[in-house]
């Protein structure tokens, strides 16, 4: 019961921190405009390729990694 508390544990800091990783540009968005000397719509297409790679990876990953072990894979992506 402990060990699966902490492996829940860690894929919900996983989680977290993959979402936070796409929301966390935005806050900073200008200061990153301003920093590479390009326009915020520019620097916006961040946000975009990232949620475009995580919906191509979202599923495919799954089929690609299906034969190894899912608890191994997952410290893999996390890592």
């Amino acid at each position: 019961m402990k060990r699966q508390q902490l492996l829940l544990l860690i894929l919900a800091f996983g989680v977290f921190s993959i979402l936070n990783t796409e929301m966390g540009i935005i806050g900073i968005l200008p200061m990153a405009a301003e920093m590479y000397q390009v326009d915020i719509v520019q620097a916006g297409m961040l946000v975009s390729l990232f949620a475009l790679g995580v919906a191509i990876a979202g599923p495919t990953m799954p089929l690609l990694f299906m034969r190894f072990n899912r608890k191994r894979v997952m410290l893999l992506v996390l890592v």
